[in-house]
């Protein structure tokens, strides 16, 4: 229940200046709050994954898992 409350707990401000390193000045302002804070734009995708004639995709995990 304390993990809970700690992640839950209002985080205090860090200057993203005293963190990114100096070659990354130039991208500061993706490190802002307000850039964290935005949501994405809404999109559709219709990926199609073509399956040639005659195969079937194998049943089970792509990659093992070890």
């Amino acid at each position: 229940m304390a993990d809970i409350k700690k992640a839950l707990a209002l985080k205090k401000y860090t200057n993203p200046a005293t963190k990114v390193l100096v070659e990354y000045y130039n991208y500061l302002d993706m490190f802002l709050q307000k850039e964290a804070n935005k949501l994405l734009e809404r999109r559709l995708y219709n990926y199609k994954i073509v399956v040639k004639e005659g195969k079937h995709p194998r049943f089970g995990p792509l990659y093992g898992i070890s």
